[in-house]
């Protein structure tokens, strides 16, 4: 049997399917969320966060074991669900204009992936108010540990002085018993207004202090300490309000300061509503529409591994 024009929009919903899939594991490979957040999948609609913090430090095996129990203050958190859709008109699909819907569906992929780097970010802006799982915000002056408190929190302007003292604190933090937890910052994040900064801090090889008249001291170049200590991650979400923060990242440890939450079974999928020329869509409103459903949410994760600078 011959085909008909009407039988291509049930022919393309597999290869536009490919194609999203794709799209989307390549956006993935460079995905913004995936570095910095700790990715967890589960079957849940709701996952209780109670052991976060409760690993404690290896010791000496002299009497029995000493389990760490749960936390008291359980971070919960609930998954949402996202969609974006796009409508295609019928007369492009019958004219065969197929690369154009292609590169359509391939921007769907681009748009998941920005969207869960928006969500992380956002976390990390809301840190500075949000309670994480000791009853702190994650970014606080006053993070209870044993024998007193312990502060990951800044209002200086992102400089080589702020940088250093940053870097300093993260890597004296201790866990919730006092031992210190090897924490080594990798990962600097910024807003688009502290990009230049942010890269001239961390990546150029020799800074040059500038002689003025009042001491008459001479321009002299020395070697940028900070060269090659942090990946500087620039994200278009810091703006406005939040334009000039910025954040001290550990992005080695298994858990980190933000949990990024997604279904184990269909974090993200694409759909499509068509059926031919005799769909509701089609025949109603002379489109096809195709769309992508995604499971997950965010939450705070380790406050040990984050430090962050609010102006």
């Amino acid at each position: 049997m011959a085909l008909t024009k009407s039988d291509i929009p049930d022919l393309l919903l597999p290869g536009l399917r490919a194609e999203f899939a794709q799209a989307y594991r390549s956006e993935l490979d460079t995905s913004v969320a995936e570095r910095i957040a700790t990715v967890i999948s589960t079957t849940m609609p709701a996952q209780k966060y109670a052991w976060l913090g409760s690993v404690p430090p290896m010791r000496e095996f002299t009497d029995e074991r000493r389990p760490a129990g749960l936390s008291a203050n359980a971070v919960t958190i609930e998954d949402k669900v996202f969609e974006s859709t796009i409508a295609v008109e019928r007369k492009a699909v019958e004219d065969d204009q197929l690369e154009m819907i292609r590169l359509r569906v391939r921007d769907l992929a681009f748009r998941v992936a920005a969207h869960r780097q928006q969500i992380v970010v956002q976390a990390l802006i809301d840190g500075f108010t949000a309670a994480g799982y000791d009853g702190s915000a994650l970014f606080s002056t006053s993070h209870p540990i044993s024998g007193g408190t312990f502060s990951n929190r800044s209002t200086s302007a992102l400089s080589a002085t702020a940088l250093a003292s940053a870097i300093n604190t993260m890597m004296t933090v201790p866990d919730d018993s006092g031992t210190p937890m090897g924490i080594v910052p990798d990962t600097l994040v910024c807003g688009p207004a502290q990009q230049w900064n942010a890269l001239e801090l961390v990546e150029s090889p020799v800074v040059v202090y500038k002689g003025n008249a009042t001491d008459n001291a001479p321009s002299t170049p020395y070697k940028n300490a900070l060269a090659g200590r942090l990946n500087v991650v620039v994200s278009p979400f810091l703006q406005g309000a939040s334009a000039n923060y910025w954040f001290l990242l550990d992005t080695k440890r298994p858990i980190r300061s933000v949990i990024l939450q997604q279904r184990s079974d269909v974090p993200v999928e694409f759909t499509a509503l068509e059926g031919g020329s005799g769909s509701e869509a089609a025949f109603m409103r002379d489109r096809y529409y195709y769309g992508v459903r995604g499971r997950y949410n965010v939450g705070l994760g380790l406050w040990q591994t984050a430090f962050g600078a609010i102006l």
